[in-house]
């Protein structure tokens, strides 16, 4: 009996299920805002105001699994990291703010009393916080962005619908994207990869929709769009294999068509859920042979990097959305400001740390309900380092550490 048990046993290493199960979802995000003020300010007391008005705004506590605080310090050394910003306090006519591409908000305050300015302090720091805890739950990007990954194979495609009866279209693509897209991609490494790649493709196949007809050209309505983005006709096939492929294509349609026109669009270009974009190139003049220059490419990059950033999941309008006494600078050399770079990590730290502890206790679930399954100490130790990470994650939270 002892040799029977032996050699026909299931090997199974023991996993931590109580540990796995007692982990939880919630999870608290501290910002930390350094002031900068010509005055001493009571610190203390605007967070306890800002932390208060944050309480205020949340919709509701039930279910609220994850949760953003405030911290309020007196500049000194601040940290160049995600989740510590500077707020340069100044006297003015009127409140205002000014968010600039780095972690620096300039705020202008009114009022020269110390407990009003104080109000108004923690009023911006509550507005900050809320705002992109409230995004996160609502989670309006999440239907067309894709989800995180350590890297994302780009494909930046030429697609000739018709080179036999029209020009031959080449672009001077090599300077276009080392001068729009690399700092874009090397602003956004520290969180993920873009590996980029270029392709032109000579379509030379019936339409993927036939365009209406107007008197000056032709166009496509909004109902048409998906049907145009899914022709089966285009080969399209990514060079990784394995990183999820986000895909462009600077689409020139045949002679006979142009101009083409999307309805109610004013770039003329659109977005395809999780999968990419798709921009219209009218030929400014007919010819045998044409290349779209570097400089004319400018105009279209500008609206990849756009399409771009919807599909990572970056939120237009961070830290707060503009208005008469709201400023914000664009990041027009990378494409991407701190602010949003910041909001963008903890978007992606937050769905990670769920998707990890959703994934091991769904493991368990397996594991326990199949006597029979074999499991191996590679798994085990796979399980094990993923526990360490998660145990880590608080940790470097309270140190202000998010990255």
């Amino acid at each position: 009996l002892p040799l029977w048990w032996t050699t026909t046993r299931v090997y199974r290493a023991e996993l931590p299920v109580t540990e796995i199960a007692d982990f939880a979802l919630d999870q608290v995000v501290p910002f930390t805002f350094y002031i900068d003020a010509p005055t001493d300010v009571a610190v203390g007391n605007i967070e306890r105001m800002a932390q208060k008005l944050i309480d205020e705004q949340r919709t509701s506590s039930k279910d609220c699994r994850v949760r953003y605080t405030a911290q309020v310090r007196h500049k000194t050394t601040v940290p160049d990291a995600p989740g510590h910003y500077t707020l340069r306090v100044s006297e003015a006519a009127v409140d205002a703010v000014d968010f600039d591409v780095g972690r620096t908000a300039h705020v202008s305050v009114s009022e020269s009393n110390s407990k009003k300015r104080d109000a108004v302090v923690a009023k911006l720091v509550a507005d900050i916080v809320a705002k992109e805890e409230r995004e996160l739950k609502e989670k309006k990007s999440a239907r067309r962005a894709l989800k995180y990954a350590p890297e994302y194979s780009v494909t930046f495609t030429l697609l000739n619908e018709d080179p036999v009866g029209g020009a031959a279209v080449t672009w001077d693509i090599e300077q276009a994207a080392d001068l729009f897209v690399r700092p874009f991609a090397d602003t956004l490494r520290p969180l993920a990869k873009l590996s980029v790649s270029t392709q032109i493709l000579h379509h030379a196949g019936p339409p993927p929709v036939t365009p209406l007809t107007r008197d000056n050209g032709t166009y496509l309505t909004p109902d048409m769009l998906p049907h145009f983005a899914n022709s089966p006709w285009w080969n399209l096939a990514s060079t990784d294999p394995i990183a999820p492929t986000i895909s462009f294509i600077l689409y020139v349609p045949a002679l006979r068509s142009q101009p083409l026109r999307i309805e109610g669009s004013s770039t003329n270009a659109f977005v395809v859920s999780q999968w990419g974009g798709i921009a219209i190139a009218n030929l400014p003049e007919a010819g045998a042979s044409v290349v779209i220059s570097r400089d004319e490419l400018q105009k279209y990059f500008g609206i990849f990097i756009a399409q771009l950033r919807e599909l990572v999941g970056i939120r237009n309008y961070t830290p707060l959305t503009p208005s008469r006494r709201v400023s914000l600078q664009r990041a027009t050399a990378t494409g991407i400001s701190a602010w949003e770079l910041d909001a963008l990590m903890r978007q992606w730290m937050v769905a990670n740390h769920q998707t990890a502890i959703t994934t091991l206790q769904s493991l368990v679930r397996l594991v326990e309900s199949m006597e029979n399954m074999v499991v191996m100490d590679e798994i085990k130790t796979q399980v094990d380092q993923s526990l360490f990470a998660l145990r880590s994650i608080p940790q470097a939270l309270s140190r202000g550490n998010q990255l």
